[in-house]
C-alpha cells in the first residue's frame, strides 16, 4: 500500500511539471501548457480566459512589472494537432495622444523581433492602444525553452519600445545615449 501511494504521488507530482524539461518539442499548446510556461518562469497569472478560452494575462512581478498577454491561436484546426498552433504574446500601453504612427512605425524597424501598432478602438473597445507584439509559429515544433525565451525578450524589448513612442528616458529630446560600437562612438538621435 506504502508503494502505492508513493508511486501515486510521484506520478501527480510529474504530472503537473511536464514542461520542467524545456528541451521538450511543442507542436501546440493548451490553456493549460501556457499557465505552466508562465508559471514555470516565475511570472505572477492575474487571469485567463480574458481574451479568447486560450488566453492568460499575467504580470513579470520579478522584473519589469509589465502586465502581459499571452494568447493561443490558430487553435483546434482540423487535420492539425489538437490545441493552439500559434502563441500571440502582447504587452499593451493605454494610448494618450503623445505617441504618433511615424515612431511606432520607426520602432519596427528598430526592434524587428517584435511588431509595434496602434488600434483607435483598444483592445478592448475602451481606450486607444499601443501594442507591442511576438508571434510565435509552433507549426512542425518549437522547444519549450524556445517558447519562453520568446516571452522573454518581448518583455525585454516593450519597454524600450514605449520610451522610444513616448519620447521618454534615453528617448528624450535632449536624452542621447552614447552607444560604442566598433571603438566609434555614436549617439542614438544619429540613427
Amino acid at each position: 500500500m506504502r508503494r502505492t501511494l508513493t508511486s501515486l504521488g510521484l506520478l501527480v507530482a510529474l504530472a503537473g511539471h511536464a514542461f520542467a524539461d524545456d528541451s521538450k518539442l511543442v507542436k501546440a499548446v493548451s490553456l493549460q501548457d501556457l499557465q505552466r510556461i508562465i508559471a514555470e518562469e516565475g511570472y505572477t497569472i492575474n487571469s485567463t480566459g480574458d481574451d479568447g478560452a486560450v488566453s492568460v494575462r499575467a504580470t513579470d512581478t520579478a522584473g519589469t512589472g509589465l502586465i502581459f498577454n499571452v494568447l493561443g491561436t490558430a487553435c483546434d484546426l482540423e487535420g492539425y494537432e489538437p490545441g493552439c498552433l500559434g502563441i500571440n504574446m502582447q504587452v499593451r500601453y493605454d494610448a494618450d495622444g503623445y505617441e504618433t504612427l511615424e515612431r511606432i512605425n520607426e520602432a519596427n524597424l528598430m526592434w524587428a523581433p517584435t511588431s509595434a501598432w496602434y488600434s483607435a478602438e483598444g483592445f478592448d473597445s475602451s481606450v486607444p492602444t499601443v501594442g507591442i507584439t511576438r508571434y510565435v509559429i509552433l507549426d512542425g515544433g518549437m522547444t519549450v525553452r524556445n517558447i519562453k525565451d520568446n516571452l522573454l525578450n518581448l518583455l525585454a524589448i516593450a519597454p524600450q519600445v514605449a520610451d522610444y513612442v513616448w519620447q521618454t528616458g534615453v528617448y528624450a529630446p535632449g536624452g542621447a545615449e552614447e552607444v560604442v560600437y566598433d571603438d566609434e562612438e555614436y549617439y542614438d538621435d544619429e540613427w
